[in-house]
């Protein structure tokens, strides 16, 4: 055996040793397993060279070409869309009424209530209400924690400091309920303030969008009332110009 076929023996016993090994480790090593075993690739044939398309370009949706595929997200670059596929008007005024008739109706449906329930909110005292209750209750639970940590470390207090320690606790509640309620009324007045403005916005933009589809609506009667008027006086241009036109062959016809 000479040199050359000695080689040729090492490098197919290398190969078939590479053809057991894992798929994960061949392409952690940058190695194609399709070179060393197509059979751990289903579908895939031995041998087969990778295509650009194959790696970087994914199936499109119906109707698109090949997207990117990026991460696993798969896109069409290309739907075939066509502004002749939208439908055909022919009634503009009775279109617009339509549209206009389905935006009332689905303003009914999903946006008056909301906006009934924040009409009704506008003096909300939610806050306040909340902060008179949670102080006496921080109160009750500050007192708690402090003679538990009394009971804790064994201390005893006398009846001197004892009163002392209830008058401080009803000090620190008062003031807690005071400070409590002080800052939910600058925060409820601030909240409806906020809410007052909103509405005032959304009335605003209501009132308008009323005027401008009223502006419209004035527009295109006064385009169709000129309309009129001007093929009206058309028509009386040609009537009197085929009566001329008429009188002047039947002239002639008597001349001749």
């Amino acid at each position: 055996m000479d040199e050359a076929q000695l080689m040729l023996g090492v490098m197919n016993n290398s190969i078939s040793h590479l053809s057991e090994m894992p798929v994960h480790l061949m392409e952690k090593y940058g190695l194609d397993p399709r070179d060393f075993n197509p059979t751990k690739i289903p579908g895939k044939m031995p041998n087969q060279p990778r295509t650009e398309v194959e790696k970087v370009t994914s199936p499109g949706g119906p109707g698109g070409n090949k997207g990117p595929a990026i991460g696993t997200i798969d896109f069409s670059t290309n739907q075939n869309y066509s502004a002749s596929q939208l439908p055909t008007v022919s009634d503009p005024d009775k279109t617009m009424a339509d549209v206009a008739t389905g935006q009332h109706e689905r303003y009914i449906k999903n946006y008056r209530g909301f906006e009934e329930a924040l009409i009704a909110a506008r003096n909300d005292t939610s806050l306040i209400d909340a902060a008179r209750e949670d102080a006496p209750e921080q109160a009750r639970i500050a007192s708690e924690a402090a003679a538990r940590n009394r009971s804790r470390f064994g201390l005893t207090q006398t009846a001197v400091q004892a009163r002392e320690t209830q008058r401080a606790e009803q000090r620190g509640a008062a003031l807690n309920l005071a400070g409590g309620v002080n800052n939910a009324r600058l925060a409820q007045r601030d909240a409806n303030k906020r809410l007052l403005g909103d509405l005032i916005n959304i009335g605003q933009g209501v009132n308008r969008s009323s005027l401008s589809q009223l502006g419209a609506a004035g527009e295109n009667a006064v385009q169709r009332k000129n309309a009129y008027q001007n093929a009206r006086a058309q028509h009386k241009a040609q009537t009197w110009q085929m009566v001329g036109s008429a009188g002047a062959m039947l002239a002639a016809a008597f001349l001749i």
